[in-house]
């Protein structure tokens, strides 16, 4: 497994997601117990605003959601659109020629396919606009905000493209119609560009000359990543610039900025006006790159708390904890009563 890998499986996401899919499961009818159980949360963990939980487990909620359902747009549009229709999609999308040929050929099924969910294309000059449009309910429940679905099919189209063509997708900007939401510092881990809310429209914008990129994806890989989602829709892809990339790959491995600025042949001060320039600075990469994988351990039910913090760089606990506590808004043994043990694959 890659050094980049095993770092897109470390990174965790906010429990905003966790808390508002399975509110909306519940609004469906799912049974809380069976979603706690499959994903191995527990209400307290849920219910704190600063929490963090896997990829895995969200995955393991939205995949519920979708079982109970059985529609790919979560109960949000009037009509259903039974699970297996992204699959059919798919299975005609890895023919394609490159990307354009991609995104007709989505605007043309979803039009078939009956008026739950509109894609359009509207180019303007060097800029290629892709929105998406669902047929929503007249009401939802309170506590399941229709961004919720835009969220998740912005992010499914962006991330499957990108597949498709082996190529992170540069985007100009993210347009979403709604306010912007209070967690709205995810969109930064979400999509790879500036985020415009309350625009008239969701939509990706990215150059139109990445619609000459090649589909380089084969059926047998395809297989392999629909056995995959939506777990491979949640892992974190690389958006970042080239020194910030390089330092959260070294993060594993050091933790000094001199350190981490000599194996790349650099001073440190080059350095931090390298990351600067990308808009990261050291600190916070470190304390993220610390704070995933300690809520990454703490699925390893046989290791203490004592020695959590020393795997994640610090050599007395009660330091980790107050470091633990500033990141998460709660101590490394109240995380830990908050949580069960799940070990994934």
């Amino acid at each position: 497994m890659s050094a980049e890998y095993q770092l897109s499986d470390r990174m965790t996401i906010a429990s905003y997601f966790a808390r508002t899919h399975l509110a909306n499961g519940l609004s469906m009818g799912a049974r809380e117990e069976q979603i706690l159980r499959d994903t191995g949360l527990t209400p307290a963990q849920l219910a704190h605003p600063k929490a963090r939980i896997l990829a895995a487990q969200l995955a393991d909620i939205v995949n519920n959601c979708w079982r109970f359902s059985d529609d790919e747009l979560l109960g949000f549009t009037r009509h259903k659109m039974r699970v297996g229709m992204f699959r059919l999609l798919a299975e005609h999308l890895i023919t394609c020629k490159d990307m354009s040929d991609v995104l007709a050929y989505i605007v043309r099924f979803y039009d078939l396919t009956g008026d739950q969910l509109a894609v359009r294309l509207h180019r303007t000059g060097d800029v290629l606009a892709c929105s998406v449009m669902p047929d929503f309910k007249p009401s939802r429940p309170d506590s399941v905000p229709e961004s919720l679905l835009i969220e998740l099919l912005l992010l499914i189209v962006h991330r499957f493209l990108s597949w498709l063509t082996g190529h992170v997708i540069p985007l100009v900007k993210v347009c979403l119609r709604y306010p912007r939401p209070d967690h709205f510092q995810e969109y930064g881990l979400m999509f790879p560009s500036p985020c415009e809310f309350e625009s008239p429209h969701n939509a990706l914008l990215f150059k139109a000359e990445e619609l000459d990129l090649p589909v380089v994806r084969n059926a047998d890989e395809l297989a392999g990543y629909l056995q995959q989602i939506p777990l491979r829709w949640f892992r974190k892809q690389s958006f970042h610039g080239a020194w910030t990339a390089d330092v959260m790959r070294l993060l594993g491995e050091e933790s000094d900025i001199e350190r981490v600025a000599d194996r790349l042949s650099v001073t440190s001060r080059t350095l931090r006006r390298k990351l600067t320039s990308e808009g990261s600075r050291f600190q916070q990469l470190k304390d993220n790159a610390r704070r995933d994988m300690a809520i990454n351990l703490f699925e390893q039910r046989q290791l203490t708390i004592a020695e959590i913090g020393f795997k994640v760089g610090f050599t007395e606990a009660a330091t980790f904890s107050r470091a633990f506590k500033q990141w998460t808004g709660v101590t490394p043994s109240s995380y830990r009563k908050m949580s069960r043990s799940r070990k994934y694959g």
